[in-house]
C-alpha cells in the first residue's frame, strides 16, 4: 500500500476516533442508519454543561440529523456476522475486504441472497447521500450565520470563540469525510461484485451493478456546499467496469 494512502486512512481514523463520543451520542434512534443500533449506540457520554459552547445541547436539530446520517456512512454497511464492538467500527467503516467477507459468510441457500445484500446496500445508500447532502447544506448556511454572528457581536470570551469556531471546523471534516466515504463506499460494493462472480457467477450480479452504477452517478455529483469543491477533489470514482 502507498504510503500516501496509508497517511490518509491514518488520519481518518484518528479523527473518527476523537468523534466518536460526538457521534454516537446523537445516534438514539438508528432511524438515519440501515443498521440495528450497536453496543454502544445510544449512549450519551460526558458532557458539559447545557450553556458551554462545546456541549451537545447546543447542536442545531440539522446538526443532529447531519451528524447521525454521518453514522450510516461511517460504519461497515453489512452487520457482523458475530458479535462486534460496534464503536470501533467507525475506524473499519467501508474497507472492501471486510465488506466482502460479511457479504459472503453465510451459508445462504442460493448465492443470488449475496448478490442482493450488495444490491440492497446500494440502493440505500442511493437514498441516503442526497439526504445526507440536504442536511450538510443546511449546517453550512447555519455555520455562515454563526461566524457572522461572532464577527458582529463583542460580547463572547475567548473560549466562546474559539468552541464556536471548532464547530464549524468540525462541521466541515465531518463533511469532507464522508465524501470519501461515499467513494469507497462504491468501491467496496463493486470489489464485491466482482469476486462474487468469480466465484459465483449469476444472473444476479446484473441488477447489484445497474444499482452500483446508479449510486456512483449520485455519488459523482459531488456536494457544491462544501467549501472550495472538496467533495469533487475526491469524487472520482476510479472504478468503471
Amino acid at each position: 500500500m502507498e504510503l500516501k494512502s496509508l497517511v490518509y486512512k491514518g488520519s481518518k481514523i484518528s479523527l473518527f476516533l476523537l468523534a466518536i463520543g460526538m457521534l454516537v451520542g446523537c445516534a438514539e434512534t438508528g432511524d438515519f442508519g440501515r443498521r440495528r443500533p450497536g453496543l454502544f449506540e445510544g449512549k450519551q457520554g460526558l458532557d458539559g454543561p447545557p450553556e458551554w459552547f462545546g456541549s451537545r445541547a447546543t447542536l442545531t436539530d440539522i446538526e443532529v440529523e447531519f451528524r447521525n446520517r454521518a453514522i450510516a456512512f461511517s460504519i461497515n454497511p453489512e452487520k457482523p456476522i458475530y458479535p462486534s464492538l460496534d464503536a470501533f467500527e467507525f475506524a473499519i467503516d467501508s474497507d472492501p475486504d471486510l465488506y466482502y467477507s460479511r457479504v459472503a459468510g453465510r451459508a445462504d441457500l442460493s448465492v443470488t441472497a449475496r448478490y442482493k445484500r450488495v444490491e440492497r446496500d446500494a440502493l440505500a445508500d442511493l437514498t441516503l447521500v442526497p439526504l445526507f447532502r440536504a442536511a450538510a447544506c443546511r449546517v453550512a448556511q447555519d455555520d455562515a450565520m454563526r461566524l457572522s454572528a461572532m464577527t458582529a457581536t463583542s460580547n463572547l470570551s475567548e473560549t466562546q470563540r474559539l468552541l464556536a469556531n471548532d464547530r464549524v471546523a468540525s462541521n466541515a471534516e465531518i463533511g469532507r469525510i464522508v465524501e470519501h466515504a461515499m467513494v469507497e463506499r462504491v468501491d467496496a460494493y463493486h470489489i464485491a461484485v466482482e469476486r462474487l462472480y468469480a466465484a459465483s457467477p449469476d444472473r444476479e450480479a446484473k441488477a447489484a451493478l445497474d444499482a452500483i452504477a446508479l449510486l456512483r452517478a449520485e455519488v459523482e455529483k459531488g456536494n457544491a456546499c462544501l467549501n472550495g469543491g472538496g467533495s469533487r477533489a475526491h469524487g472520482r470514482i476510479i472504478r468503471k467496469g
